[in-house]
């Protein structure tokens, strides 16, 4: 690709530095692509397909065999799974007639909803029981999130164009009945959003064309006064942002100052808004009132890795929030510091839950504390060496080792007799750290996680496993599986708490404020990064190294 030559002739103008300026800088981000993109000719790119070609079918054998094998193995072990139980319907249905007369007289309506999520062989399935005249789908392919479940939106879009509006309708035809009022959102939320998609959504990008047909339209019924409601869109420019290049994963890298500023910026928005007594229709009181945390919501794309610094920020400012994600429940800092304990219980000479234990506000043991009794003896484990720095400390930092030995030492004998969750409400009670973790940020949250461990052990030692040890190994390998046990649930939904959630999680709920922040991410395009590629229609695609 080459660039059209300039006229030659001799131009003093500042636009002409300013064009090629602009001209520069498209060439530089043109070259930038073309390099990732065209990276070799037709004929080269011909005999990559061709070279693939037998290695293909070597993987096309390898899982082939590989199904045969594992379908045999769960034979064994009388085993299926969800996939095979769909896949067992669909060869009854394919070869048993007698088995799909059966369900077309038994069932008088099939009523499909999210049929914008269907796949292949729930589509098999549904069709092969139905009489052809008694389906009723609903869904929107707007909303289709699950192609990376092999779901086919194709399949909503193939009926969603073919069939016929009942103005318009054949009597042979089948009926498309369109459904676009909004019943919960006011007329400036829909404006602003037919406005965002009619410009972004097309047939190439979200394969639909977003236009007059499509828009959402106010179906609520909300007083005239409303109208004249507006949208704020607040944007954060922020050089680092700008600087951000996308990772090797495919997927912009999270900016941390970028989210503690966004962060901060929506907290002190939210402070503002209370502090002036924003006004917010209530729609019980059909009425105006002063706007309280409840009617706030955050909502985050993704909320595993942000959702902390926006909670953070809010704690700042001295309002309460809570978020689904606060933090995973085996993470959070109190129940690492009691697993800690339980660990130590069970074996004192582990250095980092014992260290844990001893920085906490159970041990309450300083940082130049710790030092000079790892001082007393730098090739020994730590308990050891707390038993060594008895002799050689002051007395003040001896009396504080001595006290915590013997609370060790007395914990250690009890588990020998008491139950599980016996044993945990006893070290609540001892240490008081029930009691402290309350008084930590989001402190009920902490307090129901900690009243859940204790739950945990109880039910744990109802099962066959008992004692300190298998729990102790149960809570490990929970953790190595990358599960978790879900934190507490401490609010519902009349709760006076700012809500920090996914766009996901808030399906069917409804706010007077939200903030929809951190829309500045990229796509994820990640999948696309994969060595190997399947395309239901396409085919394989691979990369040869």
């Amino acid at each position: 690709m080459k660039f059209v030559t300039w006229p030659r002739q001799k131009v003093e103008s500042e636009s002409k530095d300013k064009a090629k300026e602009i001209r520069d800088e498209v060439k530089k981000k043109l070259a930038k692509v073309l390099d990732k993109i065209l990276i070799c000719d037709s004929q080269e790119a011909n005999q990559d397909i061709y070279d693939m070609y037998g290695i293909l079918l070597k993987l096309q054998d390898l899982i082939f065999t590989f199904e045969t094998d594992f379908a045999k193995r769960k034979r064994e072990k009388n085993i299926v799974d969800f996939s095979d139980v769909e896949h067992f319907a669909l060869d009854i249905l394919l070869n048993a007639e007698e088995v799909v007369k059966k369900y077309q007289n038994k069932f008088e309506e099939i009523a499909i909803d999210e049929y914008q999520d269907s796949n292949l062989v729930q589509e098999y399935i549904l069709t092969a029981i139905s009489r052809n005249n008694n389906i009723f789908m609903v869904g929107d392919v707007k909303q289709s999130i699950y192609k990376f479940r092999q779901a086919m939106p194709e399949l909503f879009l193939d009926k969603y164009e073919t069939y016929a509006k009942k103005e318009a309708r054949k009597p042979e035809e089948d009926l498309k009945i369109q459904l676009f009022k909004n019943f919960r959102s006011k007329q400036n939320i829909l404006q602003f959003t037919n406005l965002i998609f009619a410009d972004i959504m097309s047939k190439t990008l979200g394969d639909i064309h977003y236009d007059e047909e499509e828009f959402l339209n106010l179906g609520a019924n909300y007083p005239a006064i409303h109208q004249n409601e507006k949208i704020e869109i607040h944007v954060i420019d922020s050089v680092a942002a700008e600087e951000n290049e996308e990772s090797e994963e495919g997927e912009e890298e999270e900016n941390i100052v970028d989210v503690e500023l966004e962060a901060k910026f929506v907290a002190h928005q939210i402070q503002k808004l209370v502090e002036n007594k924003f006004q917010v229709w209530d729609k019980k009181q059909e009425k105006y009132r002063d706007i309280q945390y409840k009617d706030i919501v955050i909502l985050l794309r993704s909320t595993s890795n942000i959702a902390p610094i926006y909670e953070q920020e809010i704690l700042n400012l001295q309002m309460p929030v809570f978020s689904d994600s606060s933090q995973e429940y085996l993470d959070s800092i109190e129940i690492q510091t009691m697993m800690s304990l339980l660990k130590i219980i069970d074996n004192p000479m582990q250095d980092i839950p014992l260290v844990t234990v001893m920085r906490s506000n159970i041990g309450k043991f300083t940082d130049d504390e710790l030092i000079q009794i790892r001082l007393a003896d730098k090739q020994d484990n730590f308990y050891t060496c707390l038993q060594k720095a008895k002799l050689s400390v002051e007395n003040e930092l001896k009396s504080k080792i001595e006290t915590f030995l013997q609370s060790l030492q007395q914990w250690r004998k009890e588990q020998e007799y008491l139950a599980l969750d016996e044993l945990i409400g006893k070290i609540y009670s001892d240490t008081g750290y029930y009691n402290y973790a309350g008084l930590m940020p989001n402190g009920l949250l902490r307090q129901a996680n900690l009243r859940m461990l204790f739950e945990r052990a109880k039910q744990y030692e109802t099962a066959s496993f008992k004692g300190l040890y298998n729990f102790i190994h149960f809570i490990e390998k929970l953790t190595l599986s990358s599960g978790d046990m879900g934190a507490a649930k401490i609010i519902g939904e009349n709760d006076n708490v700012i809500r920090i959630m996914s766009i996901h999680k808030s399906k069917g709920l409804e706010f007077p404020v939200v903030f929809l922040a951190s829309t500045g991410k990229q796509f994820n395009l990640m999948d696309l990064n994969q060595t190997i590629l399947l395309h239901q229609e396409l085919g394989i695609r691979s990369e040869i190294y």
